[in-house]
């Protein structure tokens, strides 16, 4: 029997109905459980074809012109395509949850600290997108109207995620995201021929030009979709090969990501408007964006509720299902906040402080993984040391080395990206880094 055949039938404490129940949070997946790419996709690109990718395309129009915002975006995309391309192969390789390959990088006790982490920046994005679909509804400036919104959608959610992957995920994603490709593509025509035409958009003066800084508003962008890369092996642990996740990972952040920034680019050119349901209002469209915005809503909302309830049952030692509800309940409470905020000013403070801390986390595992263990984990789950204190440490300094950067060099892009904290770990692992490669690879299963 293999280590990973072994390791399936040790860990699956409950038998194989309480794992699926579970959707395996605590083990790898079985090969019988894996998915088509293409509802693996569908299910990724749920995630990217957004309210939330819209609004920040819809702020990129309202700060830069159209060919240098098309850069920007397309810039901030190919860099979090790399990440998540590293993520994604660390699932669909391994099989395993993003929660499970924290613990071969920070240990089984230490890997509650990064899940800590991941969980309330995906809490918290979850919250904010339940907001941000609130928004385009009839009558979201209403407190009455709020709270009835947030408390039956997140409601909703809730159910959906309990569902998981086979039964609830993929399902909304065939549902959800051609509904928001369709809204959006006929909101783009109609602002197009309400602006007097594409040269018009391509001419346009953004409404608040020069107000925003190029690298600030791409250290905000990468900082939006760190965490939709670093969740990504919760999703490609149920591919069937790389394939899967190349495609999948194209179909996130380019058809997803940048094309979805493009769609709402024109619309920030075209209508000006700093509140997205008002400019929906603007050309007579609050009735299909309610529509579009409350099936896709459903799909990127549930898949933010699902990454954070996995990544809560490794920190509390809950099952799914009850981490679940209890993230819900605390979403449901953080859109009813960013509501009375401001969604959008209120969002693009959230992201710009997610990059101190959130970048560290996929640096030090995709270290881990690619060069300390060379792409294979062979030891069992239940054998990993209780710690690992150097990533413990790089994890500490790493965050420290990006808020004296952030706050005192006022660096607003270079301490997002995931370069900094796999250095920082290589360095304290530079021992181990050695006898890892003087030590011949074991064969992969």
């Amino acid at each position: 029997m293999t280590t990973k055949d072994s390791e399936r039938t040790s860990a699956a404490i409950g038998g194989p109905i309480a794992q699926s129940a579970e959707d395996y949070a605590a083990v790898r997946v079985p090969p019988a459980e894996r998915q088509s790419t293409l509802d693996i996709s569908l299910v990724r690109m749920g995630l990217t074809v957004s309210a939330s990718d819209l609004v920040f395309g819809y702020t990129l129009g309202l700060y830069f012109g159209f060919w240098q915002a098309v850069t920007i975006s397309l810039v901030i995309s190919l860099i979090v395509l790399a990440i998540s391309v590293g993520m994604g192969a660390i699932g669909v390789r391994e099989r395993l949850t993003l929660a499970l390959a924290t613990r071969f990088a920070f240990g089984r006790q230490g890997s509650r600290l990064p899940s800590l982490v991941t969980a309330i920046v995906i809490g918290l994005f979850y919250g904010y997108i339940l907001a941000i679909t609130i928004s385009v509804f009839p009558a979201a400036s209403s407190t009455v109207a709020r709270v009835v919104y947030c408390v039956l959608l997140g409601g909703l959610f809730v159910l959906i995620s309990g569902l998981g992957f086979d039964r609830g995920l993929k399902w909304m994603g065939r549902i959800g995201v051609p509904l928001m490709i369709l809204l959006v593509i006929v909101a783009d025509v109609v602002t197009i021929v309400d602006a007097g035409g594409f040269s018009e958009i391509l001419s346009a003066h953004p409404a608040k030009s020069g107000q925003m800084a190029v690298l600030a508003i791409m250290g905000l962008g990468i900082s939006k979709w760190t965490g939709g890369a670093l969740v990504s092996p919760d999703i490609t642990r149920f591919g069937k090969g790389m394939k899967s996740v190349w495609i999948s990972t194209g179909a996130e952040f380019v058809l997803g990501n940048f094309a979805f920034n493009l769609l709402g680019l024109i619309l920030g050119l075209g209508l000006k408007s700093s509140d997205l349901g008002a400019a929906f209002g603007l050309i007579g469209l609050t009735w299909l964006a309610t529509v579009a915005f409350l099936f896709q809503g459903t799909t990127v909302s549930t898949n933010m509720l699902y990454a954070a309830s996995l990544s809560s049952a490794n920190v509390v030692g809950l099952p799914r299902k009850i981490t679940n509800l209890v993230v819900g309940i605390l979403g449901i409470v953080i859109a009813y906040w960013g509501l009375t905020q401001g969604v959008i000013n209120s969002f693009l403070t959230f992201i710009g402080y997610i990059g101190y801390a959130l970048p560290a986390i996929p640096a030090i595992i995709l270290a881990d993984y690619f060069i300390l263990h060379k792409m294979h984990y062979s030891a069992p789950i239940e054998s990993l040391p209780m710690v690992n204190w150097r990533a413990i440490a790089a994890l500490i300094v790493t965050v420290g080395l990006n808020v004296f950067a952030g706050l005192v060099l006022d660096d607003e892009f270079w301490r997002v990206l995931p370069v900094l904290g796999a250095i920082v770990y290589l360095v304290f692992s530079a021992p181990q880094v050695w006898a890892a490669w003087r030590t011949p690879t074991p064969s992969a299963v």
